[in-house]
């Protein structure tokens, strides 16, 4: 979701990885980030959440960083040289909760093979705080996104949410009885880490 240059930390997904059995974040000592490569996408549609399905390539030539927390926040570490790398070149100013508002965005993924930003509508704004991971609803616009998954699929949570021309937050969830519709967190709930 973000690389921070100054302090070399990165964070990603804005939930945490939970247990399956008990719903609570899985506590770490620590774990290590690797380059992915999508295979498949099963597209989402009403009451049947989409996927992705893809490949974690476990070497040391492919490793990005070092996972030092996951939290109810996401999952967060120490950058390594590839993930600087790959960072460099798509650097975005931040944008906190009081810039964001309804209307035009986007969320950048790369569900396609390539980064790209997909058009989305912001329909509703939670300034409150009080719903860390679901601050953000909006609706997928991009009719090239909905042809490919049909909106928020499992594997897009940590895609950043960008709005006149800052990061204001990440996909977090996907609604399950309408699959253009997902929750995003602020970015700034993340930062805060």
């Amino acid at each position: 979701t973000f690389y921070d240059p100054e302090n070399h930390v990165f964070g990603a997904l804005g939930h945490g990885i939970s247990d399956t059995d008990t719903g609570g974040v899985v506590e770490i000592e620590s774990g290590a980030l690797y380059e992915t490569q999508i295979m498949g996408i099963e597209k989402g549609e009403s009451g049947a959440p989409g996927v992705m399905s893809g490949v974690i390539y476990y070497s040391p030539g492919t490793q990005l960083g070092q996972i030092t927390a996951n939290t109810d926040t996401g999952v967060f570490g120490v950058a390594g040289d590839g993930l600087k790398e790959l960072a460099a070149s798509q650097a975005l100013p931040v944008g906190y909760r009081q810039d964001v508002t309804t209307g035009p965005a986007y969320l950048r993924s790369s569900v396609s093979g390539e980064v790209r930003d997909y058009q989305v509508e912001i329909t509703k704004v939670d300034y409150s705080s009080s719903h860390r991971t679901k601050s953000i609803v909006f609706q997928v616009t991009d009719p090239d996104l909905l042809t490919l998954t049909g909106g928020v699929i499992q594997g897009m949570s940590g895609s950043p949410l960008i709005q006149k021309g800052k990061v204001i937050g990440a996909v977090t969830h996907f609604f399950v009885q309408d699959s253009a519709k997902g929750y995003g967190i602020f970015i700034e709930n993340m930062l805060s880490h």
